[in-house]
């Protein structure tokens, strides 16, 4: 017999654990591993706790060599204060937990405004599992993470009719979001969409209007946006940079986004037909992450509703032995889903977690050591540490935050990922060393650095190695170390 509201009371709606309960802890723990550290996870602690030393405003630049004492604009300085925050409650195991729990909870929710439309749970928890893979691609300890919810949030606002006041949450929202990650640019652009597909009068354009003027609710006003903004060299650079590339067929960690894509266009035979404005959106959106794997989690997040009405609409339509287990999953999870009012367990469960993150150490030991060696270059730094070597370090691009937040000061980078920090002649010198062309060697000599930290396998060692100025006095499976040759006669 499917259970009734009548036969449960309020608070036993809420008590008892459903399928949101346990989706919320699945996605938790299976995001709880050192895989959210990142190289670059070191620069976001750093530019918190400097933030919160000096303040929000502009930063002076410790950590490299080229570009020291000059004065850098975090555009993400709230996203790296609330990491820093969970750094100093639980050092990397507190950023792990934030992180996760963060993810857990968007997806978590995406699950419920899925289920709420279209009323199968089974259709919906398949949809946001695939969301989530999507996103998982770039699920890493940084606020681009955490404003995952704050992209669920704002498609909530845009995509349907808001009465009143709840439509003028927006500007609030992007105010909050230009603080933390420059992916806010997206909410005036979704609140067009509104004012294009359901907005009555003038309010929808004022809500854009006021959502383009919340970019500037920042200690530095709008100046965060002309750092953004790349030069042609620079996105030429960018273009070289993985996580701004294609997804490719032939590696399986974009299979999700793959899957999702053709799921979506295939779903489409049995869904509503879209006004022009929602097909430009999900043809925008879709065609965005194929161009660069970075846009995938917002193509998953936003699509996610249209793709879940679709299938739900075939799931009802399925013939068959489809049909049958399609019908038999309904008649299990459905009515509980109808019924419980999940939220108080993900709390408990989360706030649990925030307390005791401190003392989870013994039970993961990988998260608590942040970096692993398998994508940063932990063994060659301690190297470096037992050769004793100079301030000044060439470094590979993708390993500067980490060389700098692991040197505690100890080492200069060449660069780091703030590219507009470099953008200009140190970016080109970089472009020009690194891929060893015309000119390299003097381009190199110009800086003096004390030593080199490069990928084992790039062109530089080589080159480097072959001009006799150069030797290698360190190399593992991931990265190699190199110091000048010292000049005839000096004795070294």
């Amino acid at each position: 017999m499917p259970i009734t509201s009548e036969q449960l009371t309020p608070w036993q709606r809420r008590l008892v654990p459903g399928l949101t309960e346990l989706l919320f802890v699945l996605l938790f723990l299976s995001q709880l591993s050192e895989r959210l550290f990142s190289p670059g996870t070191g620069l976001h602690l750093w530019a918190g706790l400097e933030a919160l030393r000096l303040g929000p405003g502009l930063l002076p630049d410790t950590l490299s060599f080229t570009r020291q004492g000059a004065l850098w604009l975090n555009p993400q300085w709230l996203g790296d204060v609330i990491l820093a925050l969970a750094w100093r409650r639980a050092a990397y195991l507190g950023v792990a937990v934030l992180c996760a729990l963060v993810f857990a909870g968007t997806f978590t929710w995406l699950y419920r405004i899925l289920v709420d439309e279209t009323d199968q749970p089974a259709v919906s928890l398949m949809v946001t599992l695939l969301a989530a893979a999507v996103a998982y691609l770039h699920l890493l300890a940084r606020p681009s993470t955490l404003v995952l919810p704050l992209l669920l949030a704002a498609w909530e606002l845009t995509r349907k009719p808001r009465p009143g006041w709840v439509a003028f949450a927006l500007p609030a929202l992007a105010a909050l979001w230009a603080n933390m990650h420059p992916s806010v640019v997206v909410v005036p652009l979704l609140a067009g969409y509104a004012a294009l597909t359901h907005s009555r009068g003038p309010r929808g354009w004022i809500i854009a209007v006021l959502c383009l003027g919340a970019l500037s609710a920042t200690p530095t006003g709008a100046a965060w946006l002309v750092g953004v903004i790349p030069s042609p060299a620079d996105l030429a650079f960018l273009r070289g940079i993985e996580e701004w590339r294609p997804p490719r067929l032939d590696e399986l960690r974009f299979l999700g986004v793959w899957l999702y894509v053709l799921l979506a266009l295939l779903a489409r035979r049995a869904g509503a037909p879209l006004s022009r404005p929602e097909g430009f959106l999900g043809l925008g959106i879709l065609a965005a992450s194929l161009l660069a794997a970075r846009m995938a989690p917002l193509a998953g997040i936003v699509w996610a509703p249209a793709l879940a009405r679709d299938l739900a609409t075939h799931a009802r339509r399925a013939k068959g032995a489809p049909g049958v287990m399609l019908a038999v999953l309904q008649e299990t999870f459905a009515p509980f889903e109808r019924v419980f009012r999940p939220g108080l367990w993900p709390a408990i469960f989360g706030g649990g977690a925030i307390l005791a993150a401190p003392y989870l150490g013994s039970f993961l030991p990988a998260v608590e050591r942040g970096s692993s060696a398998a994508n940063s270059p932990v063994r060659a730094i301690a190297a470096a540490a037992d050769l004793d070597l100079g301030p000044r370090v060439f470094n590979d691009y993708g390993w500067g935050d980490y060389v700098a937040w692991a040197g505690r000061g100890r080492w200069l980078v060449f660069m780091d990922a703030r590219i507009g920090l470099y953008s200009g002649s140190v970016l080109a010198d970089y472009g020009t060393i690194s891929g060893v062309k015309p000119g390299w060697v003097d381009a190199l000599a110009r800086y003096r650095p004390d030593w080199m930290l490069l990928r084992s396998k790039a062109r530089l060692v080589r080159g480097a190695a072959d001009s006799g100025r150069w030797r290698v006095v360190y190399r593992d499976s991931l990265a190699a170390i190199l110091t000048p040759v010292p000049p005839p006669g000096s004795g070294r």
